[in-house]
């Protein structure tokens, strides 16, 4: 009996042995995997079905990525999402590692906000790539004798990976793959225009040009503290120091810690990014201490100090479940036409419904830089799905971007949306006076989580100093709109009777078959 319980326990350690091998294999291959191998419990080390790394969506969406930043599928990524969530436990303490397990000659750059803080993930590196279970998975790496410091680690395949602090040298340096984790420390940095700029000239000018080859790769993993950070000049429109051609080259995953529209974990509105370890009291909690704070830290939307003319106190939510109902739905939109580009002005189109007690609630919103065709395109969707009441622009603003083309496809599509042309005056502060007192009354409600709000929120707080109004100007022409529509014997400007009312089917149609000169002089809308 006993020998046969001998044979059992003998039959059952090969069993665990060969699953623990067979995970090994897997490891050189799935990056999470390999995260939780390498952390395994205290209690028990050598089960593998166990392990201190718990991970959640966004841990399995972030190793995807990393996955394919290794295979060269991706060759410039940024990730951003909220502190405490595992982005320097993957990125700057596993990643590493795993990378030059699998390719020993690979040459690795890591920089962070400064160099005592590089320095200790470099210890951190190897002693993960000091454990057993790292030999295990990678059985043929070797360190280099001699080659420990704090700042370096070096294989004897000839592999190096090099530890530094913002604006730290590596000249002589060149890498396979670059990795930036946090490279601002706190918000008092975050603050400092020179710092920024420094930071910015460091990254430009030292680190990008330590890329061996044009399939190297670079990984920028933060936390946001300003609007004009790293990932602010590299992805922002608003920002100057954007450029199309270099946004385009970076694959952006963006994990708030609320979800708003579009996210990139098919969330839906509102849920928690990682509600085992901060629930959604947490997070409320945390809002309410410090909103402008939470808004960079949690939401990944960094916003600027009070401006003078609109105040963050007078900014009110809604959550779109409370949406009233029978809203009266209006449209205007703001179109980039005749502008310097090296502005980089976008099209701002915006929907909003008004109730009963003319409060405003921003409902939808298309914001961007694209050609016309895009802009129409974007337009006639916005009309389908919301059939708003009115449509207001300013007055020669679609003639000049898209006239003739809106009022073909208008036709083509059968799509129906009276289209009114506001007049407005030449000083964009007094323009805006249509909406800042509504504002201030409280009147103007913008949805709870939305990265299109945040923004649009932004820019009005920075305004009229901010580099862009666009959005500002699309709520003024809301503002200006309802004022004319709902003021004591107020109208709205009629055409007449010289030709059909301006958007109406017949109006389309009588615009189609205009093919002179001195017909066009006529029409007093588009």
């Amino acid at each position: 009996m006993a020998e046969e319980l001998s044979k059992l326990e003998d039959i059952e350690r090969q069993i665990a042995a060969a699953k623990r091998q067979k995970l090994a294999l897997e490891c050189k291959t799935d990056f999470l995997k390999f995260i939780k191998f390498t952390m395994p419990t205290v209690a028990d080390p050598n089960n593998i079905e166990e392990s201190v790394f718990k991970d959640a969506r966004h841990h399995r969406a972030i190793a995807l990525a990393l996955e394919k930043v290794s295979k060269g599928k991706i060759k410039r990524l940024i990730v951003t999402l909220p502190p405490r969530h595992g982005k320097s436990e993957m990125v700057s303490r596993r990643f590493i590692p795993w990378l030059m397990g699998k390719d020993p000659y690979k040459s690795i750059i890591f920089a962070t906000y400064n160099e005592d803080f590089g320095q200790d993930f470099g210890s951190d590196c190897r002693a993960i790539m000091s454990m057993p279970q790292f030999s295990q998975v990678f059985p043929k790496f070797t360190f280099r004798q001699g080659g420990a410091s704090k700042s370096r680690i070096q294989t004897d395949n000839g592999g190096m990976a090099v530890f530094v602090g913002r604006g730290g040298s590596i000249t002589g340096r060149g890498g396979d793959v670059l990795i930036v984790d946090d490279p601002i420390k706190d918000s008092v940095e975050a603050m400092s225009p020179t710092l920024r700029e420094n930071l910015w000239s460091w990254f430009t000018q030292v680190f990008m040009t330590r890329l061996m080859t044009e399939r190297s790769k670079v990984v920028l993993v933060t936390t946001r503290w300003h609007e004009d950070d790293l990932v602010g000049r590299l992805t922002d429109p608003s920002n100057p120091h954007f450029t199309e051609e270099e946004c385009s080259k970076w694959k952006i995953i963006n994990l708030p810690a609320f979800a708003g529209d579009n996210d990139p974990l098919k969330r839906k509105e509102g849920e928690v990014l990682w509600p085992e370890r901060f629930n959604k009291d947490f997070l409320e909690a945390q809002r309410n201490l410090d909103p402008r704070g939470f808004s960079a830290l949690y939401q990944q939307q960094p916003s600027p100090e009070d401006g003078d003319l609109f105040q963050r106190d007078n900014v009110q939510y809604y959550e779109k479940r409370n949406l009233p109902k029978d809203l009266k739905i209006y449209a205007a939109s703001d179109h980039a036409v005749g502008i310097d580009k090296t502005r980089h002005d976008l099209t701002c189109l915006l929907i909003v419904g008004v109730d009963e007690n003319e409060d405003i609630y921003l409902i939808d919103c298309w914001w961007s830089r694209q050609p016309s065709d895009v802009v129409v395109k974007a337009m006639l969707e916005l009309m389908r799905r919301h059939k708003p009441l009115i449509w207001w622009a300013e007055r020669g603003h679609i003639s000049k971007a898209i006239g003739p083309f809106l009022r073909k496809r208008m036709f083509e599509t059968k799509t129906h949306c009276r289209i009114e042309e506001v007049t407005p005056v030449a000083n964009k502060v007094q323009r805006s006076q249509s909406i800042i007192g509504r504002m201030a009354m409280k009147k103007v409600y913008f949805p709870k989580v939305s990265a299109w709000s945040q923004k649009g929120i932004d820019e009005l707080l920075k305004f009229p100093n901010a580099r862009h109004d666009d959005f500002v100007d699309t709520l003024s022409w809301i503002g200006m709109g309802l004022g004319q529509l709902h003021s004591p014997g107020g109208k709205l400007k009629s055409t007449g009777g010289l030709f059909p009312k301006v958007g109406t089917i017949e109006w389309v149609k009588w615009q189609t078959t205009m093919d002179s000169l001195e017909q066009k002089k006529f029409a007093s809308g588009f």
